[in-house]
């Protein structure tokens, strides 16, 4: 029979495996996601560490005798790791795993099929294959209960590649799955056999073990490097990242400037981001410049010379408020819109944290004229005295847990910047 575990959406059981853990599906699951019955979990931990040949204690002996087939006992909160679709589907995007790059894939390899089987070129129509796919996809879900399949189905020749656990990634065909599914529906891996058998602990990091296994051979798998332009930024992205989407925080790592003691600045993220394609880091890597003259000069030259399809580039999103801002420059003061100019990460924690201690924002300064993009190089005033301000801002939002407010959209902002960045098909 197996120790088994089982895949479920909602009460459908969707996928199962038997006698290991699943690492590639255990990498969508997060630590804080474990859901588990603590008397029971902590009962059968005790449990398998009696040593083999010693009698069981009295108190453990019910749970030696349990019966997993007794349909009277309720074994669904017993222990795994839950999340919703829509958390399940973005956290997929991050690792490369999109709905419709497997779609694609699906209809390719059908239409492929028919080919050999020698249909003719109009029945090779890449719209038609999609919809046969589709339809597969939907039916393997109408026969899918909660105790596995209902009746009998008959998958396309696409979707039997798939389905066979060992020829591909899972991941793949469960972002397939997931698609067009109710965003709040619950995506639940039941591990209770598992651990009742001894193969991991309550307290075993599963996630954490998983994403460690797999990383030395998958790219996907791995953390997602971030390259930023200076050490603030490094510092202070990823712990805004935790309090805006605790969700996905922990799938990027962010390039510590401060320990390595590299250099900053718009030019290494160029050079640093050419450098680990140079060097075939195969993790996905995103540069991070900021939304000024310079940042938008960086992007131009990595244009000319595209990164390979796992890395990416973004500026930091427009803000409203940089459309009409203090400055300071050869002319005297005036408002002005600095977005694409002066916005470094300082702008992206809200204007409170850009007043200066009488009440007035602190202006931009004008600096260099940077002759290829034809426009000036802006810097906030007092720089320093602002990232006073956003230290206490983050330390004060970590230490409470009261809801964040407006300040924190330009951060919101840039976590979907991220997000849309990263969430696009791994090229090997």
């Amino acid at each position: 029979m197996g120790d088994k575990w089982w895949l479920r959406l909602g009460d459908q059981q969707i996928s199962w495996g038997k006698n290991d853990l699943p690492s590639r599906l255990m990498t969508i699951f997060q630590e804080e996601d474990k859901y588990m019955q603590g008397d029971w979990a902590r009962s059968i931990d005790e449990l398998n560490d009696v040593p083999s040949g010693q009698e069981i204690p009295p108190h453990l002996q019910p749970f030696a005798e349990w019966d997993d087939d007794d349909d009277d006992i309720d074994t669904s909160e017993r222990f795994g790791y839950r999340t919703t679709v829509e958390v399940a589907l973005t956290r997929l995007n991050l690792m490369g795993f999109t709905p419709e790059t497997t779609r694609q894939s699906m209809a390719e390899i059908h239409m492929s099929g028919l080919k050999e089987d020698g249909h003719p070129e109009e029945d090779l129509l890449l719209g038609d294959a999609r919809e046969v796919i589709d339809a597969g996809l939907a039916d393997y879900l109408k026969a899918c209960t909660r105790y596995g399949f209902e009746g009998s189905i008959r998958l396309p020749t696409a979707l039997d590649y798939y389905f066979e656990y060992d020829t591909e990634d899972p991941r793949f065909l469960l972002s397939a799955l997931l698609h067009g599914q109710d965003p709040q529906k619950t995506l639940r891996m039941d591990l209770e056999e598992l651990l009742a058998a001894g193969y991991c602990k309550s307290t075993d990091e599963l996630t954490t073990q998983a994403l460690d296994d797999l990383r030395s051979t998958t790219a996907s798998t791995g953390p997602i490097i971030v390259i930023t332009e200076g050490k603030f930024d490094a510092r202070v992205v990823p712990r805004a990242l935790r309090l805006v989407r605790p969700d996905i925080a922990g799938y990027f790592k962010f390039w510590d400037l401060e320990t390595t003691r590299a250099p900053g600045g718009t030019d290494q993220v160029v050079k640093n981001l050419r450098s680990f394609a140079a060097a075939g880091v195969m993790n996905r890597v995103v540069g991070i410049l900021d939304n000024d003259t310079a940042g938008r000069e960086a992007a131009k030259q990595l244009d000319s010379s595209p990164l390979p399809g796992h890395y990416g580039v973004c500026v930091l999103p427009d803000l409203d408020y940089a459309r009409s801002y203090p400055t300071l420059g050869p002319s005297g003061a005036a408002e002005d819109d600095v977005t694409g100019r002066a916005c470094s990460i300082e702008f992206y924690f809200g204007l409170e944290c850009l007043r200066g201690t009488d009440g007035h924002l602190i202006p931009v300064r004008w600096k260099s004229h940077i002759e290829k993009m034809s426009d000036y190089q802006g810097e906030l005033a007092n720089k320093s005295y602002v990232q006073a301000r956003i230290e206490e801002m983050l330390a004060q939002a970590e230490a409470s847990e009261q809801p964040l407010g407006e300040a924190w959209d330009p951060m919101r902002q840039l976590a979907e910047t991220l997000v849309e960045v990263v969430a696009r098909p791994m090229i090997a």
